[in-house]
């Protein structure tokens, strides 16, 4: 039996005035993404700087020639450690916060939340530079209060060590707004009769939350989880704000990189190479969790 389409459910004489309307957007859709996507593609496999004119000969070495660039390992090397550490540490904080914001006997809840989600208003670019002042080694008003209370004040952004931290600090305070409203949304929709059930039968609040809880968030977790990586993976306007990826490169990521081969460097093909294989990276991540996922629900 045919699988039958959004069409199909639409009366006859509506179903051809659909298709009218939804054609037309599709192709601009496919125009505006499919068209730079291709010729970026093509690109890729060919010599092309811009400094020494037009598009040159075909050059599939592009893709291995970059992997084995120790500047592209490095990069790919800080953005690992950036996205695992924002992603564990956006959703752990971002699940608890959730939690306690579904208590509905909380006073002022609907305060706290407003509070939480006011980073998540703001355009990286914006956060970028707040933090930027507010780390300022003379200006900053952190170093101040540590100046204050007597500890040493360290140059946040211009040690290696400190550079990436600092980073992922801006980072989890930008980003755990939308994990809070994400999971949020998936605890208010649970059923209390679950509960109410949980609690006839004398289950312990660990015991709710290990056994009914988590199992049934499982799915809403993942999903967060897949977008935050997403963007994690793609992080550019933090490190070009807060560090330019210095010191050094201890803080340079994917995306930086590509933007420093492209626009420094003016290699469009090897920086279109970079922007395909990290592109290729995004895509199995996303099978793999999205498998996960599926694994999951099956399982509850």
């Amino acid at each position: 039996m045919a699988k039958s389409s959004f069409f199909s459910n639409l009366p006859k004489h509506d179903q051809q005035t659909a298709r009218n309307l939804v054609v037309p957007a599709m192709l601009g859709i496919w125009v505006v993404v499919l068209f730079p996507l291709l010729y970026a593609l093509y690109v890729s496999v060919h010599d092309w700087i811009l400094s020494q004119g037009g598009i040159g000969s075909f050059n599939f070495s592009n893709y291995f020639t970059v992997l084995k660039d120790p500047l592209l390992l490095n990069s790919a090397k800080n953005t690992v450690v950036l996205t695992i550490s924002v992603v564990v540490l956006e959703i752990l904080i971002g699940f608890g916060l959730a939690l306690l914001l579904n208590n509905k006997g909380i006073r002022l809840r609907n305060i706290y939340l407003f509070i939480l989600l006011i980073p998540m208003l703001m355009p990286p670019i914006t956060v970028g530079l707040i933090w930027r002042l507010l780390l300022h080694p003379e200006l900053g008003i952190i170093n101040y209060v540590l100046s204050v209370i007597g500890l040493p004040q360290p140059l946040w952004l211009a040690t290696p060590n400190l550079a990436m931290l600092t980073i992922i600090i801006v980072d989890v305070w930008h980003e755990t707004a939308f994990i809070i409203l994400v999971l949020l949304a998936g605890l208010t929709s649970m059923p209390e009769e679950i509960y109410e059930a949980a609690i006839i039968d004398g289950a312990s609040s660990r015991q709710k939350f290990q056994f009914i809880t988590l199992p049934l968030m499982a799915p809403t977790i993942l999903v967060a989880t897949i977008i935050r990586m997403i963007a994690a993976l793609k992080t550019y306007d933090l490190v070009y704000i807060l560090t330019r990826g210095g010191p050094g490169i201890s803080t340079e990521t994917i995306s930086y990189y590509i933007y420093k081969v492209f626009f420094v460097a003016l290699d469009v093909g090897k920086s279109s190479a970079m922007a395909f294989l990290l592109l290729l990276v995004i895509i199995l991540m996303t099978f793999l969790l999205m498998k996960v996922m599926q694994k999951t629900e099956q399982n509850y």
